[in-house]
């Protein structure tokens, strides 16, 4: 996708993902930094490296490495919880149509929980995604659905999930992004379950990396206070 600026669909800054795959046989790299504003501050280092073997398929794994101030502990750092991803694109878009995919990820237990740095139980999600140009938009829909670890110590429910994001290129290598994003256990009242925004821009450095920065905000009391992200993307 990096490619072609002009086409790039849900790139960082975004975490709403896009109905496209990596070109075959090439290699996609996202590196990032995001600094999370809470009761405990972190500032986290991402590197997410994606690969397509075949047609319409492509997988991905990201590693984190999260530095954090706990506000009532020691600081702490270390290599998070690693993400695998594989994402299938069954429907390319239609002029009436949008373009549908549907991912899979697996969470690892990779982060040690006894320092905060992951939640010590494996994760399973299933995302699917809807992306359609509507005149110069492009929009992008996310549906999802995590089967939660459940450690000895805690009853955790499942968790739905749900993004909107609306990128306008600006011009042939600037886009303007933005997104809201959410989740829910189907209980409590609307603060209880977290809701966010962000707002971001994409530019094309060259033909094979592009940069992005976003804000994020919170809508309701569940979420983080304010995140700032920025970082590269590498097309090979």
């Amino acid at each position: 996708m990096v490619f072609f600026p002009i086409d790039v669909y849900a790139a960082r800054p975004l975490s709403t993902d896009d109905a496209g795959v990596v070109d075959t046989g090439h290699i996609e790299i996202e590196s990032g930094f995001e600094y999370v504003n809470q009761a405990d501050k972190e500032n986290n280092l991402s590197l997410v490296v994606k690969y397509r073997f075949i047609k319409n398929l492509d997988f991905g794994i990201e590693t984190p490495y999260k530095f954090i101030d706990f506000s009532q502990a020691s600081n702490v750092d270390g290599v998070g919880d690693m993400v695998i991803t594989t994402k299938y694109h069954f429907l390319d878009e239609a002029p009436n149509f949008p373009a549908l995919a549907l991912s899979f990820s697996v969470k690892t237990e990779s982060g040690d929980d006894d320092k905060g740095l992951g939640s010590g139980e494996v994760d399973y999600s299933l995302n699917g995604v809807i992306t359609k140009k509507i005149n110069k938009f492009i929009t992008h829909l996310n549906f999802g659905y995590t089967f939660v670890g459940d450690p000895k110590s805690e009853n955790l429910n499942d968790i739905f999930s749900y993004s909107v994001a609306l990128e306008y290129p600006v011009k042939e290598k600037l886009s303007l992004v933005g997104e809201i994003s959410g989740e829910t256990v189907f209980d409590g009242d609307f603060d209880d379950n977290p809701l966010s925004g962000l707002v971001g821009l994409n530019y094309a450095l060259s033909e094979i990396v592009s940069y992005d920065f976003g804000i994020g905000f919170e809508i309701s009391e569940a979420s983080l206070d304010h995140t700032i992200t920025t970082g590269l993307t590498f097309g090979f």
